[in-house]
């Protein structure tokens, strides 16, 4: 009578690795073949009777992706995510574009004339943060930056300080192309754009509403910014 080897070296491997061997050793025969049953394995045996846990499956075995095979044992690089869980993380603002209008008629009392509105616009560099909670879907942020001088009638004004922080809520919408952050304190929705996003950077376009105290007079802004995001890594 021939002896199943496979039977042999698993009595064999519990003996000397102390193992209890709690795992039920499948009964066989001398007809038994033992091998991949499962016909979606890339070695499936079509004449094997015992699966011996030898199968090879591919797909993606990330179980935060879109895709995720719970059957696959070989990952092949064709996991696809949500934009949600993409944005899930901390991003430092690596560059910011402003653009906004203010209304200078607050100072008509100062200068005894209304200067109408000032068009600032400019570039700002690593100016703040965005954190991105993608189970709960919640939110904190921070803008931090200071404009460029500008001219105001025939004098150059100096710059502005912003800094801006909100936490709350987000959703997206529009096919996930746009984000919408609330603030849970005052109600105020932050718009976003999202025109390019991958596991370590984004570009977003924006606008943001702002009040900002300027000598001693709070103003209202709302500022059209274009982002480059970069994420951190933990």
């Amino acid at each position: 009578m021939r002896l199943n080897l496979y039977l042999i070296f698993t009595i064999i491997a519990c003996v000397f690795t102390l193992n209890s061997c709690d795992e039920e050793i499948p009964e066989t025969n001398n007809n038994d073949v033992l091998g991949c049953t499962n016909s979606a394995a890339l070695n499936y045996n079509l004449n094997a009777t015992i699966d011996d846990g030898s199968c090879i499956i591919l797909g993606c075995t990330d179980e935060n992706a879109t895709n995720y095979n719970p059957e696959a044992t070989d990952d092949d690089n064709s996991c696809e995510y949500s934009i949600a869980s993409m944005l899930n993380g901390s991003w430092n603002i690596l560059l910011l574009n402003y653009d906004t209008e203010v209304d200078l008629s607050f100072l008509e009392s100062v200068v005894g004339f209304n200067l109408g509105t000032q068009q600032i616009s400019g570039q700002a560099e690593n100016a703040g943060n965005l954190n991105l909670n993608s189970i709960e879907f919640t939110y904190d942020s921070e803008l931090d930056f200071d404009t460029e001088p500008f001219t105001i009638l025939t004098f150059e004004a100096p710059s502005i300080p912003f800094n801006y922080t909100s936490s709350g809520t987000w959703v997206l919408e529009n096919n996930e192309t746009d984000i919408i952050l609330t603030d849970q304190n005052t109600g105020q929705q932050d718009f976003y754009e999202i025109i390019s996003i991958d596991d370590n950077s984004a570009f977003m376009n924006g606008t943001v509403s702002i009040s900002q105290e300027i000598m001693g007079f709070e103003i209202d802004f709302e500022i059209d910014v274009q982002m480059q995001l970069q994420k951190e890594i933990n």
